[in-house]
């Protein structure tokens, strides 16, 4: 590929999910040629298509750049448990390095494109670059520490508050407004997320928006009041998981 320069390199990422990888952590222009030349680019993916699915083999890790992608697994009945949701800045397929084949499902549920950073390639990189180390450490944290933000048990009040307010987070990290949340999944993706079932997901947000909390206008909600939402959240971080 043909050398770029430090202000081309920026520019070209500053609306990219990688820039993050990339900047963060004090990587140099020639390194950054080296990152970019394993990156390959899948635009425009259809909603309902994989990224990846149980039992595939795994060969590399996605940056999704925008759109938004769901983790799930299915039972022996075909009933899905949604594992997470993956949007803008956000890295997946990690949790498949050992035992080297994905144990979940990956599908879009808005329409998205993501770069694909092969693994091996990646990890040989990254072993020259202890700054790409660190980049990839941080990402691989956050990813995984998502999943505490709700504990099994946890009120559903709670657990849906948590839920908001880290849509808000994630979205404010990509320079979008941290008040209205488009939400691109179902009411019943995100029930089968938080642990209950959608008729509870339904009459909670209803609850919520009569109490001032959030107002729902079809997939768009607004988050009223953040701090109730914010003591909220606390409170079920700090409870941890109760029994049912």
């Amino acid at each position: 590929m043909d050398s770029l320069t430090s202000g081309q390199l920026r520019t070209a990422c500053s609306t990219c999910t990688l820039n993050e990888l990339c900047w963060q952590h004090g990587l140099t222009p020639i390194d950054l040629e080296q990152l970019h030349g394993l990156v390959r680019h899948a635009e425009n993916l259809p909603i309902g298509s994989h990224l990846f699915q149980v039992g595939d083999k795994f060969t590399a890790v996605y940056a999704v750049r925008t759109g938004c992608v769901k983790s799930y697994t299915t039972d022996a009945s075909g009933e899905e448990q949604v594992h997470g949701f993956h949007m803008t800045g956000d890295l997946l397929g990690f949790d498949a390095i050992y035992p080297e084949q994905h144990r979940c499902n990956a599908a879009i549920v808005q329409t998205c494109s993501v770069c694909v950073l092969p693994y091996q390639e990646l990890m040989n990189l990254a072993v020259r670059l202890p700054s790409l180390q660190t980049s990839l450490m941080h990402l691989m944290s956050r990813e995984f520490s998502i999943n505490l933000l709700f504990p099994d048990g946890a009120p559903a009040e709670q657990r849906m508050s948590a839920f908001l307010l880290d849509l808000s987070r994630r979205q404010e990290r990509q320079g979008r407004p941290p008040y209205e949340l488009d939400l691109a999944m179902s009411r019943q993706e995100i029930a089968s997320y938080l642990g209950f079932t959608v008729e509870t997901a339904s009459r909670l947000l209803t609850k919520m928006q009569k109490e001032g909390l959030i107002k729902v206008k079809r997939r768009l909600i607004y988050l009223m009041d953040m701090e109730a939402l914010t003591q909220i959240a606390r409170h079920a971080s700090s409870n941890g998981p109760t029994k049912h």
